[in-house]
């Protein structure tokens, strides 16, 4: 959907429910483009000023903005030169949220309440959009932001000041730990339905303030939020990666930090055998492709392969336990039945 991003008047009904916006610069006329870019950036920062480059010709905005309940995942792609936010009074339409900026590509320097911070691909930083700060683009950058309302993180500003505008490198774990989830999040939102999405809101806020306690340096503070949001963590990283023949578990662990042992541990307290759970998932990958008829021209064996089933006559065995009929006899009965129909 192309759409310009929603005015404040219209924020507060857009956080009660799952929303994907996607905004593109070059679906406007040259004359509008300089207006929507700043609209998109007072929905994104909240009030503010943006420096624009000289030749308006040459701007450039890609932006996909999705929200669930409180928590509101942007992902961009532009050439702006800077954003300001003056000292000025908050308006009683605007919101207050902590902002967390994780950058792709590119290079930005922030600054906020006497501190200042360079990041490049890999960071990320915090700002609080109810406080000045200017924000400098060094070259196009590609960013994903991250917004929750200041009382639902529920941290003190004093403490959200310490960390403000400071980089944030992966080189630590949990950093690391964030930066990937949130980046993955960003990619993906669009494709999930509203109950699977809101699963990553409190996630999304547990995150957030295990990353500023890391910043305070309290990893002790941290850990808990890190353990908690793990499950969740897990489950995104596994649909992302689910066609992926080598989807072990020593590599999911290794990609959040944990030990095998650890990940088994959580697995098993939320009731999932991780072998049978991505079997599961993968089956039902399958299962869907096979009565699409998008997917009519690919062999069995093909659809297999592509969700990770190394051997056709396994996913064979392994589709009629599940289901109780072959790939074969499913694929044959979606084709005559009115729509797609689960096996008797």
């Amino acid at each position: 959907m192309e759409a310009r991003p929603a005015t404040a008047a219209s924020r507060s009904a857009r956080e009660k429910a799952h929303m994907a916006i996607r905004f593109d610069l070059r679906s406007l006329t040259p004359g509008d483009r300089a207006d929507a870019i700043r609209e998109l950036s007072r929905s994104v920062n909240g009030r503010i000023e943006v420096d624009l480059p000289p030749n308006p010709d040459r701007l450039r905005a890609v932006a996909n903005i999705n929200a669930v309940g409180p928590v509101e995942v942007t992902g961009i792609d532009w050439n702006v030169a800077g954003l300001r936010r003056a000292s000025a009074p908050l308006k009683e339409d605007m919101v207050p949220h902590v902002l967390v900026a994780l950058q792709e590509s590119g290079v930005t320097r922030f600054s906020q309440g006497g501190n200042q911070g360079e990041i490049r691909a890999g960071d990320l930083t915090v700002i609080e959009n109810a406080r000045p700060y200017e924000i400098f683009f060094r070259s196009p950058v590609r960013t994903v932001v991250v917004r929750v309302p200041t009382h639902v993180l529920g941290l003190r500003s004093s403490l959200l000041g310490q960390v403000a505008a400071v980089r944030l490198g992966s080189e630590r774990p949990l950093v690391g730990a964030a930066v990937a989830f949130f980046a993955r999040l960003a990619r993906s939102q669009a494709a999930l339905g509203e109950t699977e999405a809101a699963l990553f809101a409190q996630p999304s806020v547990d995150l957030i303030r295990a990353v500023v306690t890391t910043g305070l340096g309290r990893d002790d503070l941290a850990r808990g939020p890190l353990h908690d949001t793990l499950l969740q963590r897990v489950e995104e990283y596994v649909r992302l990666h689910l066609a992926e023949p080598d989807l072990t578990a020593a590599r999911i662990a290794a990609a959040h930090h944990v030990s095998v042992r650890q990940l088994y541990l959580t697995l098993s307290r939320a009731g999932i055998a991780l072998g049978d759970w991505i079997r599961t998932q993968r089956l039902e990958e399958c299962r869907k492709e096979l009565a699409s008829p998008v997917h009519r021209f690919m062999t069995i064996e093909a659809i297999a392969h592509r969700w990770g089933f190394a051997s056709a006559p396994h996913f064979s065995r392994v589709f009629k336990a599940a289901y109780g009929v072959s790939p074969r006899e499913w694929r044959h009965r979606s084709r005559e039945l009115p729509g797609e129909a689960a096996p008797a």
